[in-house]
């Protein structure tokens, strides 16, 4: 139960830290990245205990692989959805202005 625990907790951390250094994050909220850090970590946590990864000869691998699951996610998601809300914010502003 303490590896899920550090699991979340690095999750949030690292959801966090890419918000932070990502140039579209005023596009979206402060907890989309993080949300998705966490989900994708736990989701892995879940998987690895399921299927026995995660036995008493490779412990490290029932916390290690979801801490890099959780650093990867978000930075995957942050791309397309940072590009795909500041082309729809564009063209929403374009659409006021000609009225």
């Amino acid at each position: 139960m303490l590896s899920l625990i550090l699991v979340t907790l690095a999750a949030v951390a690292a959801g966090f830290a890419v918000w932070a250094v990502d140039r579209h994050r005023d596009l979206y909220g402060a907890l989309l990245l993080p949300g998705i850090a966490v989900c994708a970590a736990l989701l892995t946590w879940l998987v690895l205990r399921a299927a026995g990864a995660a036995s008493f000869e490779a412990d490290w691998v029932g916390w290690a692989v979801p801490v890099a699951v959780s650093i990867l996610a978000p930075i995957v998601a942050a791309v397309p959805i940072g590009r795909s809300r500041a082309r729809a914010d564009t063209a929403e502003t374009e659409r006021i202005l000609r009225l």
